[in-house]
Order: structure tokens, then C-alpha cells, then sequence
């Protein structure tokens, strides 16, 4: 496994158990850490789109 999956899953589960704020937290870590579109971080986020 990549080190950009490994760091998916994991805020993939961190992402699902916060709201509001707390999403858009986590979607900017990843989006920083990947250099991903917002989006694609979205998506990957609820669908573990890797």
C-alpha cells in the first residue's frame, strides 16, 4: 500500500465521525498532504477513492 492510500484510509475513518468544521479540517490536511483537487479529496474521502 502507498503511503497516499495508507494516509486516505486513515483520515477516510477520522472523516466519517466528525461534522461540519471538523470535515473541512480533515479535507484540507489531505488536500495538502496529496496535492489533490478539493474534490478528488472529497471523493476519495467518502467513496475511498484512491
Amino acid at each position: 500500500m502507498t503511503q497516499r492510500q495508507a494516509v486516505t484510509m486513515k483520515k477516510a475513518l477520522a472523516y466519517r465521525g466528525v461534522y461540519g468544521v471538523g470535515k473541512g479540517r480533515i479535507l484540507s490536511e489531505l488536500v495538502e498532504l496529496t496535492g489533490w483537487h478539493r474534490d478528488h479529496a472529497r471523493a476519495a474521502l467518502t467513496h475511498n477513492v484512491v
